[in-house]
């Protein structure tokens, strides 16, 4: 029965392996990497300006705030959708 859902010992989605790109999965490991560390130096230059050791406009933390955020989203995204990829083709990517 397992032996007729493969041909040649092959999965059933092979066909689709064409359409999946490892860069993806790459991508979306260094965005949330980005997102974290742009967070940590966002609250790090909050931390600099509060204690005065920094002078930095609220608007670059703002900016370095809202950078981490879509990174995050964009990267979480990636990995959500590629998660769905894999469920849906029974492992095979």
């Amino acid at each position: 029965m397992l032996r007729d859902s493969h041909k040649g010992g092959q999965p059933a989605e092979f066909a689709k392996l064409r359409d999946y790109l490892p860069a993806t999965c790459v991508t979306a490991t260094v965005l949330t990497k980005l997102a974290k560390h742009l967070a940590l130096l966002a609250s790090l230059t909050i931390l600099g300006e509060a204690t005065g050791r920094i002078a930095v406009s609220q608007l670059a933390i703002f900016i370095l705030v809202v950078l981490a955020a879509l990174s995050h989203t964009i990267g979480c995204t990636l990995q959500l959708r590629l998660r769905k990829r894999v469920v849906l083709n029974k492992g095979v990517p």
